[in-house]
């Protein structure tokens, strides 16, 4: 069983050769994208049928509004981290409802929000408008309301990107971010948030104030074993496919060194034949490394269940309400 994977699906539906392929890996995860999305139907037709998988895989989606909003085309625009906080933690708690209604609604179990990082001055992520506030204050008590609401409904959250990608002043997906001394600061957001019960993504980036200047703490063992201490959900290395881990390897190389450094789960999100080279990779690495042998089996532990639980029957109608409730009082929609 491939646990540790974390992987994306092609298209609206499932086709005999993709669903005998995760049949075969057993993906502890799969993450839904816009490219999946037609319409309600076919949405829920397609979460049944990945649910119902022999691996029983949580489902996921990256729903945190403004521009980071995957069901867009079903529920409509939502307002942004930025903009529900600027109008108040009533806004911001609405906007989690919003994410986790739709969610329950169509059977996905975890959300890759909220975002956790600051907006620092200077950085990449705040000029994307997916920061709830320039201070760890801020910051904190926005993202516990988020939760809150997203966690009415029985969905899971996943805080991002540990340990903060405040101050990085390039997007990830291109380049690797060099943090300065504020990541040490801001990583102690996540500690005061994390809960078994909620996932973490791993950043690719830099952190020396963490101990670790060689490699992004998605790869680095000083940064992942920090985390790991406060005792989280699954610990997830953020998209293998990005810019900035491109001078680490290939997408298989990159899933062995993130989980060798203590990674419950690696993201494969668009590179479809990718899927099958990391878990074939893993395997054979697993079987000459019995560290990283007993390591997967704890992972798989922790994994077990997580976003698989049981969640109230969310109608559509209220699915409507709470996301126009969320854009009532977030007072924006970009």
């Amino acid at each position: 069983m491939s646990a540790f994977l974390v992987c994306g699906v092609s298209g609206q539906d499932l086709d005999a050769t993709e669903r005998a392929l995760l049949e075969e890996l057993r993906p502890g995860g799969i993450v839904i994208f816009a490219r999946n999305v037609a319409d309600r139907r076919q949405l829920a037709d397609l979460t049944a049928q990945l649910a119902a998988l022999p691996s029983r895989p949580y489902l996921a989606i990256d729903l945190e509004g403004g521009r980071v909003n995957r069901l867009e085309t079903l529920i409509g625009p939502l307002p942004s981290a930025a903009e529900a906080a600027a109008a108040g933690l009533a806004a911001v708690r609405a906007l989690g409802e919003a994410a986790g209604g739709a969610c329950a609604h169509f059977g996905i179990g975890v959300d890759f929000a909220p975002v956790v990082d600051v907006g620092r001055p200077d950085g990449w992520l705040r000029s994307e408008a997916r920061c709830f506030g320039a201070t760890e204050v801020e910051v904190q008590s926005a993202a516990a309301a988020y939760l809150e609401g997203l966690e009415r409904f029985g969905v899971r959250g996943c805080l991002k990107h540990y340990p903060g990608l405040g101050s990085g002043r390039v997007d990830s997906h291109k380049d690797l971010p060099l943090l300065d001394d504020s990541a040490a600061a801001e990583s102690e957001l996540f500690h005061a948030l994390l809960t078994p019960g909620r996932a973490v993504v791993v950043a690719h980036a830099l952190a020396p104030a963490l101990g670790e200047a060689a490699c992004p703490a998605s790869l680095s063992r000083t940064v992942v074993g920090r985390l790991q201490r406060f005792d989280p959900g699954p610990v997830i290395a953020d998209d293998l496919e990005m810019g900035a881990l491109a001078e680490f390897g290939s997408i298989p190389e990159r899933a062995a060194a993130a989980l060798g450094a203590g990674c419950d789960q690696v993201l494969v999100c668009n590179a479809m034949d990718a899927r099958e080279e990391v878990a074939a990779r893993i395997a054979s690495t697993a079987r000459r490394d019995p560290a990283l042998a007993v390591a997967l089996r704890t992972s798989e532990a922790r994994v077990s269940g997580f976003g698989c639980g049981e969640r109230p029957d969310v109608s559509w109608d209220r699915v409507r309400e709470v996301a126009d409730l969320a854009r009532t009082l977030g007072g924006g929609s970009a």
